[in-house]
């Protein structure tokens, strides 16, 4: 009840201040600790919401992916069908403070999980869960699904053009 609220109070504070990046800040921190979970994502694939996924993209993705639409789209189609079970946990986190007050976190989250027919898919995420420097850029900057164990390449991948540091690798 107390986070509906405080979320409730940056939404007026932002009608108020729209250029006012703290607020900007706090307001996309907290809607991404409410909704980016791990059974909400699986929610959002099973149900091939294509404008729910596409509102987790960070600013960079959602100006350089071309058809971004279309890749989402495409994303859920390499997916044979409905995910039956599932695993995710956070593997890593990276972390800049540049002075003045100005600071981002980044954190990976691998996704595993199967279908009804194959029984070894992942998703990995990085999500930046912090940024004062541009709020905008607060969200999935890599997401990629593969079939674990296979050597080819992502059957899928969307990825921001920059703002992905070495630990990214």
């Amino acid at each position: 009840m107390l986070a509906k609220a405080i979320l409730s109070i940056l939404t007026v504070l932002l009608m108020l201040f729209p250029n006012n990046t703290r607020l900007q800040v706090e307001y996309r921190t907290r809607i991404l600790a409410r909704d980016f979970t791990v059974a909400n994502i699986v929610r959002i694939i099973n149900e091939r919401d294509i404008d729910a996924l596409e509102e987790f993209m960070c600013g960079n993705i959602k100006r350089n992916v071309a058809n971004l639409r279309d890749k989402i789209g495409e994303f859920f189609d390499a997916i044979d069908s409905e995910i039956v079970e599932f695993t995710g946990e956070f593997y890593g986190r990276y972390s800049a403070n540049h002075g003045n007050g100005k600071s981002l976190n980044q954190s990976k989250l691998a996704i595993d999980f199967k279908t009804a027919t194959v029984e070894n898919y992942t998703i990995h995420i990085t999500l930046e869960t912090y940024n004062s420097f541009q709020p905008e850029e607060m969200g999935v900057r890599v997401m990629f699904l593969a079939v674990i164990g296979d050597a080819s390449p992502a059957l899928v991948d969307i990825r921001a053009t920059n703002g992905l540091g070495e630990w990214h690798e």
